[in-house]
Formats: C-alpha cells, structure tokens, sequence
C-alpha cells in the first residue's frame, strides 16, 4: 500500500497537480531533434491556441536521463509553468545537455565550453550533427509537439509560440526570438543579467557579432536577420534594480574573448569590467546601455526594471507578465 501511495505522489508531483500531465517525447533524429522534450498539458488546455515554451535552467547533469529529471521537477517553479497555469496553455520544455558525460564523448576537452542553457555563439557554431543549431532542433520540437496535439486533442496550435523565461533561459528565450523571429509569437523573460542581443551589424562604429548583434548572422546561420519580422515580434524583458546576477565576464564560458572585449568597449562605459563578478553599477549599466542601443532601431521591446526587486520572479512582475501576453497575442 505505502508503495502505490509512493508511486501516485510522484506521478502528482512529476506532473504539478492531479488536473495535468507532463510526457516525456524521446529523441527523434529523422523529425530534426536529437535531444528529449518535456510536454505539460491538462484539460484546461485542450481548446488553446497557443503552446508555451522555456528552455531547461537547471544547471550540468551526470547525463541527458540526469537533465531530464531536474527538467521534470524544475515544472513546478519555473516562469512558463505560471504563465501556463494562469493562460491555460501547454508548455514544452526541451531537455538540451550542458556539461554531460555525452558532450565529453562527442566533443573532447569541451564540457564546459558550450553554454547550451544560453544560446551562445559557441553553442550556435557547433558542426557536430547531434549538437548542431540547437535553435532549429528546438523548432523542430515545436513541430512535433503541435502534430501530437492536433492528433490528440484535435488542437490547431500556432506555429509562433509564447517564449518565456527566467535567468539563464530569459537569454535562452531572447536569443532564440533575435535568431528565429518568424516563430516567436510573443517573448517575455526576467533577470536578463545585463545584456541583451541589439538588431545592428554596428554600434558607435565598433563590429557587433552574435549574441552581441547582427554582424555576423549570416555567416552563422545561412540567412539575413530579418528586420521587419523582428520589429513585429513584442517582447518584454524586465531585470530588479537590486539583481546583482551576471554571468558576463572575462573568462566565463558566457562571452569569447572577442565578445567580452565588445561588450566592454560598448556596454559597461569605462566601469570596471574583468574577470570579477560583475557588480551591481555595472550590471544597471549594461542593462540600461542594451536598451538604449535596442530603442534607437525599434520600438517593439518593452522593458522595465523593478525597484528593490532581486534575482526573483515576485508576483507583480508574472502578472505584468501575463498581461503583456495577453495584449499582443
């Protein structure tokens, strides 16, 4: 008896509440994803229109079963899960690795160096097949997911989806929309850490490659950054006066050497910027800096940055969240 209460009290909590249920969709090569997704549904989701989307933030794991177990609890915390609660949508939850046994096998010495959990250009370089454009095995998750919906459920599910996002996967859920505009409905991400991708080949004269800017995007993805697209995809991205998180510095694996001397020349204005956490002063600078570059090419980026607010999501800030959804679906 204690056994089958153990088994449905981990089935509940697997899946947030006895009204949902998450699946696990295992990797399908021949359909373009070569990593498993996470699909949380319920009944009060059957008639949307709409499927929300965040990437996974919960750190390295031992292996991609590891990662896919945080993925599973991280559910029950995560931006997406309120938003989806509160909108009555579906939410998908690709599972990508970072610093795994398998991309010490597939890619040797290079554990750390991709920042899956943020998009980063390392990440969009990588030649190997498995590894390659994780944006566009994202994608093709997204495609799958709607097939499964429509077969189920009988459900016709935009093709532009609801990107949101905290921390780390709020940088996942930006870059994500600069790179594929033509699939993001609406993007809404908090504790942004800074820095944000700014649609310009160049600021004040100086290159601006990816994550940066857009100077190199056709080199790295085949195509031009479309401008048009972009100005017509709303996006809100907020960051606390008092968030102090900032993975940007000298070293980490979040910038290459010539990216972080960019964004030195260009975003922090002569503040101290090394290889020390970034303080306070120059994260509000860098933050305040991205949106001054991003407002003087378009006007479809909200930002706000909220007074005494931490590295947290308060309810304020996921009501202003779900409102800004709401108005520019």
């Amino acid at each position: 008896m204690k056994k089958i209460l153990g088994i449905v009290v981990l089935g509940l909590l697997l899946s947030g509440n006895a009204n949902s249920k998450t699946i696990v969709v295992k990797a399908n090569p021949e359909k373009g994803f070569n990593f498993p997704y996470l699909l949380k549904t319920s009944k009060k989701t059957s008639d949307a229109k709409y499927l929300i989307v965040e990437s996974n933030n919960t750190g390295n794991g031992k292996s991609i079963k590891d990662m896919t177990s945080k993925a599973k609890k991280s559910l029950g915390w995560i931006l997406g899960s309120d938003i989806a609660k509160k909108l009555n949508f579906p939410l998908l939850m690709p599972v990508f690795p970072f610093a795994t046994k398998e991309i010490e096998k597939d890619l040797p010495n290079l554990k750390w160096h991709y920042y899956f959990p943020q998009l980063d250009s390392d990440t969009i370089k990588i030649n190997n097949d498995k590894y390659k454009r994780i944006d566009l095995q994202l994608i093709a998750m997204i495609d799958d997911a709607r097939e499964r919906l429509l077969k189920e459920n009988n459900q016709s599910i935009n093709e532009k989806v609801i990107f949101t996002g905290f921390s780390s996967s709020s940088l996942f859920a930006a870059r994500f929309t600069f790179l594929n505009p033509d699939r993001v409905s609406v993007a809404v991400g908090g504790g942004i850490g800074g820095l944000l991708p700014v649609p310009a080949d160049k600021i004040n004269g100086i290159e601006t490659i990816y994550p940066i800017g857009t100077y190199d995007f056709v080199k790295i993805t085949g195509k031009k950054f479309n401008l048009e697209e972009y100005k017509n995809t709303p996006q809100f991205y907020w960051q606390g006066t008092k968030d102090k998180s900032n993975p940007f510095r000298k070293g980490a694996e979040d910038l290459t050497d010539k990216e972080f001397g960019i964004v030195k020349k260009l975003f922090v204005d002569g503040l101290l910027f090394e290889s020390s956490p970034v303080s306070l002063e120059v994260n509000t600078v860098m933050w305040k800096n991205s949106q001054k570059y991003i407002n003087q090419i378009v006007d479809n980026v909200k930002f706000e940055s909220p007074k005494n607010l931490g590295h947290q999501v308060d309810n304020k800030m996921l009501l202003k969240s779900v409102k800004f959804i709401k108005e520019n679906l």
